[in-house]
């Protein structure tokens, strides 16, 4: 078949007239600079350690680039990452620069502040400390809570090892035994109140409640 160099020619002529618009308006656009928070990303923490206390969430990153790029931007489009693989029990300072804060392509990162962030670390230690079953409500007139038990008795616990020596029992979800007069038997989930710390596995106990009639 035969070229034809002038077939479609309003076709191309049309291609390339969008093509030049496309890149007066790219080439138009004022290059500004933008501030935003970014989230702060922790990565590849040491076996055996635990990051206590509230270290920072966020940075403040100064951004430049084109103003069309820069009013799409938002917090979520961009990270900063630390590496933590070098960290230790105590607390530890982070450089946070520049080439740590991902952000899309045609994006520059001016500035990040703070520079530096404090993190504390922690060993990581286990306990066994015993469930006490919460029990809510009061029992139907003439009737009283005798006893109250949890099996299992006791739980594994792990987390920073200064919230383990502060820790005295776990909790449970409470068992109501409101206008009951017979004893009450549930499945009930069990937590730890402090934050820091989680159950060596998910766990569930059985709650019995023992009621009965007072004593005259």
């Amino acid at each position: 078949m035969a070229y034809h160099p002038f077939r479609n020619l309003g076709l191309k002529f049309l291609s390339i007239a969008i093509a030049g618009l496309l890149w007066l308006v790219v080439a138009g656009e004022r290059v500004v600079e933008r501030v935003l928070r970014a989230p702060v990303e922790f990565q590849n923490l040491p076996s055996g350690l635990e990051l206590v206390g509230i270290p920072p969430d966020t940075v403040e990153v100064r951004l430049r680039g084109s103003s069309g790029a820069l009013s799409r931007m938002v917090s979520g489009d961009m990270a900063a990452v630390l590496d933590l693989r070098t960290a230790r029990p105590g607390r530890r300072l982070f450089h946070v620069t520049a080439s740590q804060v991902s952000v899309p392509y045609g994006i520059e990162v001016v500035q990040v502040g703070p520079s530096t962030i404090t993190v504390e670390f922690e060993v990581t230690g286990t306990r066994m400390v015993p469930i006490e079953p919460a029990v809510e409500g009061t029992p139907a007139a003439g009737f009283a809570v005798t006893k109250v038990t949890s099996e299992p008795a006791t739980v594994e616990v792990t987390g920073p090892e200064s919230a383990l020596r502060r820790l005295s029992a776990a909790v449970t979800e409470p068992v109501s035994v409101t206008d009951e007069s017979r004893s009450v038997k549930e499945i009930v989930t069990i937590g730890v109140p402090d934050a820091t710390l989680r159950l060596r596995s998910p766990q569930t106990a059985v709650v019995t409640v023992t009621i009965a009639p007072k004593q005259p």
